[in-house]
C-alpha cells in the first residue's frame, strides 16, 4: 500500500524572531537535499513572527509542507517534542532558528540514515564564523574561544541546532525533558545517547554556523540559563566543582590577605601575605592565558580588550556558577524525572524501548 508519509521533517521553535524565520526560509531553499516538510513551534511571538509563519503556511507554496503550530509559553524541550510528535518522518532534522546553513547542510545530516537502516543518528558540527560576529562583546568571545568549533564525530556531544535521528531513537530516549525550565534540554538528550550507546555518527564537514550575542548583558543572560539547565539535570557536575573552587579560591584568598595583612598577632602579616599571593598567582594564570586573546582583540581594534577578557570571563563563569546554583535547588523537587532518566538510561534500556515501539507498531 502507498503512503504520503514524508521521508524528512526538519523542526526548530522560535520566539520572537521574525528576521532570523525569514532567514531560515531563505537557506533551505537553497538546500541540495529539500526537507519533505517542516514543523516549527512557535512559544508566543508578538513581533510578528507567527504572523509570517501563518502566510507562509498559508499563501506561500514552497518545495515542502509548512506545519506552523503556537504554544504559548512552551519552553524550548516542550517546543521540540510538540514539533517532532507533529512530523510525519521517521527521519527528524533538528536546528536552531537564527544560525546560518551551507546548502549541503541537510544532505549531509539525512544521507547516513537513508543509507544505513541500522543507525540512528547523525551529529552535525557547527561552528561560529567570525564575519557573522557583531559589536565588541562578539568578538571578546571569538578571542577567547576561537571559532568555538565543532568537528562531529560519534563521540561528541550534540546540539539541536544540527543534527539528524530517527523518531523511534527520539521516542526510546524517552523524548527531550520537559521538566527543565530553559536550557539544557539537547544536553540531556546528548547524555542519553551516549549511555544507550545509540548506534550513531558525526557528520565532520561544518555546514551550520551559530549565530552570538552583541551585548555583554546577553552572554551572561545565556550563561545563567545554560548553568540554570545543568543544575536542574545536574549534569556537569565536575566543571561546577573545578570552576566554583577556583573562583572561591581567589575570592577567599583577596579576603582573607586583606584582613590578615594587618599585624593583629605576630603570624597574621605572613597568612596575609601567603593567601594574597594563591590568589594573585591564580588570577595572574587566568591573565596569562588571555594574553593570545589580547592579542587577537587588539587585532580587531577593540578598545580595552584585557579588562573586556576578564569581564567577560568572570562574569559569564559567576553567571553560569549561580544558575547551577539555582538550577540544583530547583531541580531537586521538579526535574526528578530528568535525573531519573539519566540514571536509569542504558544500551539494554534503549533496545527494549526500541523493541516495544516495533511490536505496538
Amino acid at each position: 500500500m502507498t503512503t504520503n508519509k514524508p521521508s524528512i521533517s526538519l523542526v526548530s521553535t522560535v520566539f520572537n524572531d521574525v528576521d532570523g524565520i525569514r532567514s531560515f526560509f531563505s537557506f533551505m531553499a537553497h538546500q541540495t537535499q529539500m526537507p519533505d516538510e517542516i514543523v516549527i513551534v512557535d512559544a508566543g511571538s508578538v513581533d510578528g513572527t507567527w504572523e509570517l509563519l501563518r502566510h507562509e503556511a498559508c499563501f506561500n507554496p514552497q518545495p515542502w509542507r509548512l506545519l506552523a503550530i503556537q504554544a504559548y509559553k512552551a519552553n524550548v524541550a516542550q517546543g521540540r517534542n510538540l514539533a517532532i510528535d507533529t512530523a510525519n518522518s521517521d527521519i527528524i532534522v533538528s536546528t536552531d532558528i537564527g544560525c546560518t546553513w551551507d546548502s549541503h547542510w541537510l544532505e549531509e545530516l539525512v544521507e547516513p540514515l537513508k543509507k544505513t537502516p541500522t543507525l540512528d543518528l547523525v551529529n552535525g558540527s557547527w561552528a561560529v564564523r567570525k564575519e557573522d560576529l557583531e559589536g565588541p562583546w562578539a568578538f571578546t568571545e571569538w578571542a577567547l574561544r576561537g571559532d568555538h568549533c565543532l568537528e562531529a564525530t560519534a563521540e561528541t556531544h550534540s546540539s539541536s541546532r544540527s543534527i539528524a535521528y530517527r523518531k523511534s531513537c527520539w521516542e526510546a530516549l524517552g523524548r527531550y525533558p520537559e521538566d527543565l525550565t530553559l536550557a539544557a534540554d539537547d544536553a540531556v538528550f546528548s547524555c542519553l545517547t551516549q549511555m544507550a550507546k545509540v548506534p550513531r555518527i558525526g557528520a565532520p564537514s561544518v555546514r551550520c554556523w551559530w549565530h552570538r550575542h552583541t551585548t555583554l548583558k546577553a552572554f551572561l543572560k545565556e550563561s545563567f540559563r545554560y548553568g540554570l539547565g545543568d543544575g536542574e539535570a545536574a549534569i556537569r557536575r565536575k566543571d561546577f566543582a573545578l570552576t566554583g573552587g577556583r573562583i572561591a579560591l581567589e575570592v577567599l584568598g583577596l579576603l582573607i590577605g586583606l584582613t590578615f595583612v594587618y599585624p593583629i598577632t605576630p603570624l597574621s602579616p605572613w597568612l596575609g601575605i601567603l593567601c594574597l599571593a594563591v590568589a594573585g598567582m591564580s588570577v595572574g594564570l587566568k591573565m596569562l592565558k588571555v594574553r593570545a586573546a589580547t592579542s587577537r582583540l587588539r587585532a580587531e581594534c577593540v578598545s580595552y580588550p584585557l579588562l573586556r577578557l576578564l569581564l567577560f570571563t568572570y562574569g559569564t563563569k559567576i553567571n553560569w556558577l549561580w544558575g547551577y546554583f539555582k538550577g540544583l535547588q530547583r531541580g531537586a523537587v521538579h526535574c526528578r524525572d530528568c535525573r531519573r532518566r539519566l540514571k536509569a538510561m542504558s544500551p539494554q534500556r534503549y533496545h527494549k524501548q526500541l523493541d516495544c515501539q516495533l511490536h505496538d507498531f
